[in-house]
């Protein structure tokens, strides 16, 4: 992607991964299926955000039986969550691989350009955010951009009429990643060579 680091800073706090996305056409939304659509992306950026709150909580002290406990539970529920997601695997079959930028108010990602929306067109777009969860997040968004690089194509969208509390959750777990990113990039330049 050409200016990369540009185009991240004109988008503000965002981060960027390589995680099976897909994508369908959406047609228009019942409020009962709107509604389901949106608890269930809540249920799962929450899960993600706890997730990851225990992961780097007990780090620092690893002496403590709380932090024995903790670490225990979450072995189990790690296993649990294995266990459902190979249940569920098939429903990524159609998914690609690629790296996704997402960021407040919308997402790009590289695809071929055998399999191309349509600039203008709503779709659903199913993210598959953590590896460790078959559940995708799925977004209703509006194709904005398409940039093609010989062979492959930068789709862009922005995401349309997020529930509140989803928005808010999402903005939480873009900013996390964004820290950790950056503290990642950080910790990379200073072990590495002078």
């Amino acid at each position: 992607m050409p200016n990369q680091q540009d185009d991240q800073n004109s988008r503000g706090v965002s981060f960027s991964g390589t995680m099976p996305v897909q994508w369908e056409e959406r047609a228009l939304d019942g409020p009962l299926s709107r509604l389901e659509t949106d608890e269930k992306n809540a249920r799962l950026l929450k899960a993600m955000l706890v997730s990851q709150d225990l992961q780097y909580e007990y780090g620092d002290e690893s002496g403590d039986r709380g932090v024995a406990d903790l670490a225990r539970v979450e072995a189990k529920l790690d296993l649990l969550l294995d266990m459902v997601s190979q249940l569920l695997r098939s429903e990524q079959q159609d998914a690609i691989q690629t790296t996704v930028l997402l960021w407040l108010t919308g997402a790009s990602w590289i695809s071929s350009d055998d399999h191309l929306p349509s600039v203008g067109e709503r779709l659903w777009l199913a993210l598959y955010i953590d590896s460790r969860l078959a559940q995708p997040l799925r977004l209703p968004v509006l194709v904005t951009d398409i940039t093609s690089h010989g062979g492959t194509s930068e789709i862009t969208v922005a995401f349309e009429s997020l529930d509140e509390p989803v928005e808010d959750l999402l903005g939480k777990l873009i900013f996390r990643q964004h820290r950790r990113m950056i503290a990642q990039q950080k910790a990379e330049k200073r072990s590495g060579p002078d």
